[in-house]
This record gives structure tokens, C-alpha cells and sequence, in this order.
């Protein structure tokens, strides 16, 4: 294979007839998204979010995919719980994944960054993010793996995922590689980008048709302010959303 071939084969799938997909916003960095007739949970931090919108979790049908971007417990959350609910695949890090089939989830896709999968249709690539990965556990800490960003890649539309990350160039290569639309990038600031480092990243190197703030208002410590981040893109729609507020793109 010629250099630049894998890059051109993911491009390709983003050429086929795009159709809207569906989005939801669940507070923190939870995302319900429902994309080529499937429907894939991001960072299922449903139980102790207060920001998760109460009745929300009735509401819904199915859940295919549940995606992991690292073991944080406001991201891996409800994850085992969910999974097991709902009979879906678990995508994430070796270990992540590893975690979830010893609590007895049946289905799971390991990977880690840099791989690409496909699963029913919808192709995922794991990408880089700088932040940490681990929890508590019996007075000391748990690895699950190294933190990660996601394309989702799905009937013609891409869709990143940044995960917990501060700015890096190298966001410049998700651009490149996978082309996403539709970001959701944190704005919250202290444990991850603030406003103006995440308008950087759409500004420069992202470029993006929509991006969706995330990780902001769920405690107190994240004290980035949305609207100030909205203030400074340049590039691309900003759409703050509210919590259990669907919408297509």
C-alpha cells in the first residue's frame, strides 16, 4: 500500500450520499448520536451527571455502540450497566474493554489510537488526546489505557469526538485523515482545553461545518464559559446546546 492510501480509502467512505444524523447533547461529555441507522452513546456518563436530563434514559430504545474515549469515571460511567442493558458493543481501549467483559458485557471491540474498525456499517478511528486515564480503586490507582479522541465515520458524514484533551497541532491530522463536519470539543477549561485553546482548534486546525462545546458547566471546577469560545471561532457554526436537546445535522 502506497503512503497515503488508508487516508484515501476513509475518504472514500465519506463520499458515499451523505444523510443527517441525529444528535444529542447529554451534559459533561456524554453524546447520544444516531448515525446510519444506528444508535451510538459517547461516554456514557448518565448515573451522578447533573446535568443528564432526567427521564432521558426511558426514552430510549436501543443503544448499538457505546464508545469509551478513556476510564475516567465521568466518561466510562455507565458503561457496563448500559451495555449489558441494551446488548451493545463496547469500543474503546484494550483495557477499557478488557474492564467491561470481566463485569460480563458480552460484545466488545478493542482497539487503540490510531487503529480504524468497522462495526455494523459505521467505522470508528481511534485518534490521539492528551489528558490521563485512570480511577481509584482499593486505595490506589487503576489503569484503563491512555485517553483518546473518536471519528465516528457513517453514510457520508464524519463526526470527531476530542474526548478529555488539551490543544495539540497535530489536530491538523484528524482534519486531514478523516475530514469531520461535526466536532464536540471541551471547552471547560483546568482538566481540559478552555475557550480560547479550543477556538484554536477549529480557527486552525480543525475546521469544522459545526462544533458542539462540551465538558463546561457540570461542576463547579469547569469554569470554562461556552459563549466565550463561540465569541472566538471564526471558522464554522457553534451551536451550544442544551442537555437532551436533540437536533440534525
Amino acid at each position: 500500500m502506497r503512503a497515503g492510501d488508508g487516508a484515501a480509502t476513509l475518504r472514500m467512505h465519506q463520499q458515499e450520499e451523505e444523510t443527517d444524523m441525529r444528535i444529542t447533547w447529554l451534559g459533561h461529555s456524554a453524546v447520544h448520536l444516531e448515525l446510519a441507522g444506528k444508535s451510538i452513546a459517547i461516554d456514557p456518563f448518565w448515573t451522578g451527571n447533573p446535568k443528564f436530563p432526567q427521564g432521558y434514559e426511558e426514552r430510549v430504545q436501543r443503544i448499538d455502540a457505546i464508545v469509551v474515549t478513556h476510564g475516567h469515571d465521568d466518561h466510562f460511567g455507565d458503561t457496563v450497566r448500559l451495555a449489558k442493558k441494551y446488548g451493545a458493543t463496547v469500543i474503546g481501549q484494550w483495557e477499557i474493554c478488557m474492564e467491561a467483559a470481566n463485569a460480563g458485557v458480552e460484545k466488545i471491540q478493542p482497539m487503540n489510537t490510531g487503529g480504524c474498525i468497522e462495526v455494523e456499517g459505521v467505522r470508528y478511528a481511534m485518534v490521539p488526546a492528551f489528558h490521563s486515564s485512570a480511577t481509584l480503586r482499593d486505595g490506589g490507582l487503576f489503569t484503563r489505557g491512555d485517553p483518546a479522541g473518536f471519528v465516528i465515520l457513517g453514510e457520508g458524514r464524519s463526526v470527531y469526538h476530542a474526548g478529555d484533551t488539551c490543544l495539540f497541532s497535530d489536530m491538523a491530522l484528524v482534519h486531514r485523515l478523516y475530514r469531520p463536519q461535526i466536532g464536540f470539543l471541551p471547552v471547560g477549561d483546568r482538566f481540559t482545553m478552555g475557550p480560547e485553546q479550543a477556538a484554536i482548534a477549529c480557527n486552525e486546525f480543525l475546521h469544522l461545518d459545526l462544533v458542539v462545546p462540551i465538558h463546561w458547566g457540570t461542576f463547579d471546577l469547569l469554569h470554562g464559559d461556552p459563549h466565550e469560545f463561540a465569541r472566538q471561532v471564526t471558522r464554522g457554526r457553534v451551536h451550544i446546546a442544551t442537555p437532551g436537546e436533540s437536533f440534525t445535522a
